[in-house]
């Protein structure tokens, strides 16, 4: 399993090239190598392969998988041969690509946030890690600067939950949450989880 402070290597599969750019750009401000699809294979090992929803055919090797797709267009998962644990919008902000490719690197699934209401068509069938608290829900509404998982980290923080109990409760590892962590207070200025759990109550109680 991966740790926060680990090197993930990444094999693009994406036809775009202004995204291939971007996320190139995004997974090196990590230090996260990536390479590109090239004569119908990825020339370097990778840990994690990110592909678009409509190439999956073409990944052949068992590397776990990131799918890109655009909006709710999942006619391409039914015949899924490849190891697909994550479904990321191709208009996902650009934390959310890191936060995809770091869950699936430890082990885990993640759907973006955009695509998670699309994909129950109003019911309640997720499991307790996928869905939001209603605080939490609230507080992202208020607030995109922050991903989904994110609001969720915070709302249990502000229970007093350590970081080995928000892994429980969300069903990811605790590295996960130190990664999730790390993000929350460098994106609101909070110098620590202490000042977060003070500070941050009112912030999505005003969110009500």
């Amino acid at each position: 399993m991966s740790g926060e402070d680990d090197c993930i290597a990444v094999g693009l599969i994406v036809g775009s090239m202004s995204l291939r750019r971007r996320l190139k750009r995004v997974f090196a401000t990590r230090g996260w190598p990536s390479t590109e699809w090239e004569n119908g294979r990825i020339t370097e090992p990778c840990d994690v392969l990110v592909v678009d929803i409509d190439r999956l055919e073409e990944v052949r090797d068992p590397v776990p998988v990131a799918a890109l797709t655009h909006g709710i267009d999942m006619r391409h998962l039914g015949v899924l041969k490849s190891d697909v644990r994550a479904i990321m919008d191709r208009d996902d902000l650009d934390d959310a690509f890191l936060e995809a490719v770091h869950e699936v690197a430890a082990g885990n699934g993640w759907i973006s946030p955009t695509l998670v209401r699309p994909l129950l068509r109003g019911t309640d069938g997720t499991e307790p890690g996928h869905r939001l608290s209603h605080t939490a829900e609230r507080a992202r509404r208020r607030d995109p600067a922050l991903t989904a998982r994110e609001h969720e980290v915070v709302s249990l923080v502000s229970k007093g939950m350590n970081n080995s109990e928000i892994a429980g409760a969300l069903y990811i590892a605790e590295s996960t949450v130190k990664f999730h962590m790390s993000n929350i207070l460098q994106k609101t200025g909070f110098r620590d989880r202490s000042q977060l759990a003070a500070r941050m109550p009112a912030h999505l109680a005003a969110a009500r």
